[in-house]
């Protein structure tokens, strides 16, 4: 792909995002989105044959930013990679990105039929990746060992998607607080473990969301 057609790429999608935003799915067209970002309709559809994928595409880049988001956090303090303050960390990162937030959200206005769309178009290599974090975190003794791994995803994925559904716009601090010191109680031997520990932990996530992440880039690299 060329800088150009990359950089087209991406100013197409940020007016697609903006208008989104503001209108909502069902009344957002191609042609005002070619308007908005100062392109023809023509060479919109050189990067996306139709208006559902240009959408679903937006979408992407959003999941991609926000798993990159985190993987910086982590970088910079490798401590938040135990599970709780992950899961306090990634639950602002979402709330703060009104189109990732906008699926758990009773008002369909954003999203309207897309949101559908969101859950079958997800690479299933997210969950596999997740799974490998969990199992990482039990094998060095931060988070508990008495249930399968997919029988915890399973539940830690009711809770968090629980807390997103939500209303957290109030004070999204406090919501994050109780959604950690809740996955702390449920799913780990303590909420404050050696530091020694969650660090020799922290390169196994780290790649693991740093790949992750990579995987929605080049996901969106093929979409442009």
């Amino acid at each position: 792909m060329t800088e150009d057609r990359r950089e087209r790429a991406e100013r197409i999608l940020d007016a697609a995002a903006d208008l989104l935003l503001r209108h909502g799915y069902r009344r957002v067209t191609v042609e005002d989105v070619a308007e908005h970002a100062g392109v023809g309709k023509g060479t919109l559809y050189l990067h996306w044959k139709t208006r559902e994928q240009l959408f679903l595409a937006v979408m992407l880049r959003e999941a991609a930013r926000s798993i990159e988001d985190l993987t910086q956090a982590f970088e910079d303090d490798p401590e938040l990679t135990l599970l709780h303050r992950m899961t306090r960390t990634q639950f602002l990162n979402v709330v703060r990105r009104p189109l990732l937030h906008a699926p758990y959200l009773a008002d369909s206005g954003v999203l309207g039929k897309l949101a559908a769309k969101l859950h079958d178009n997800q690479d299933p290599r997210h969950h596999e990746a997740f799974l490998d974090y969990l199992r990482s975190q039990a094998e060095h003794g931060l988070i508990r060992t008495d249930l399968k791994v997919e029988d915890l995803a399973t539940a830690y994925q009711a809770v968090l998607h629980g807390f997103l559904l939500a209303p957290a716009a109030a004070d999204p601090e406090a919501a994050a607080g109780l959604l950690a010191d809740t996955v702390a109680r449920a799913f780990q031997p303590t909420a404050s473990p050696p530091a020694s520990k969650v660090r020799a932990a922290a390169p196994d996530a780290i790649a693991l969301f740093r790949a992750t992440a990579e995987i929605d880039r080049a996901n969106l690299r093929r979409a442009y």
